[in-house]
């Protein structure tokens, strides 16, 4: 009977949990108008993996202080001012407790800026890339809703 019991509780904890991190993500997304929710859905889906997530972290926080770590990534043309760490499609750049992601291809076909660009709080985009899969799902049911 005790066993049942914590076996209910941890189930019980869990559940909180991902009701916890969906309001989380809701509540980071819910911010974003319809084109750039699905901007940041493509973001994620072609530049963020397991393999570059934590060196993508990194790049966040390291608020410019140590891009020597990132020399190989770094976006080198004149295009664009600041910098970036380039993806294939996407540069991302970090300052001030402030993400932006540029999608530069777009913008070199002439797309507006303001369908290119979506700025983030350096913890939200965070908590968007590190819960990818939930992410994408919420943005899945939010175009399934409209």
């Amino acid at each position: 009977m005790i066993s049942i019991n914590i076996e209910f509780d941890s189930i019980q904890n869990l559940k909180r949990k991902i009701i916890v991190k969906e309001k989380q993500l809701a509540n980071i997304l819910q911010l974003y108008d319809k084109q750039q929710t699905f901007k940041i859905a493509d973001f994620l889906t072609s530049e963020i993996d397991k393999d570059n997530l934590q060196d993508t972290i990194d790049f966040v926080v390291s608020n410019n202080s140590n891009n020597s770590n990132f020399k190989d990534e770094l976006y080198e043309e004149d295009e664009y001012e600041g910098i970036f760490l380039e993806g294939n499609q996407y540069l991302l750049s970090s300052s001030e407790g402030e993400v932006t992601i540029i999608d530069m291809i777009s913008e070199d076909h002439g797309v507006r800026i303001e369908d290119t660009r979506v700025k983030f709080t350096e913890e939200s985009f965070i908590i968007l890339i590190t819960n990818k899969e939930e992410t994408l799902d919420w943005i899945k049911k939010y175009r399934a809703d409209k």
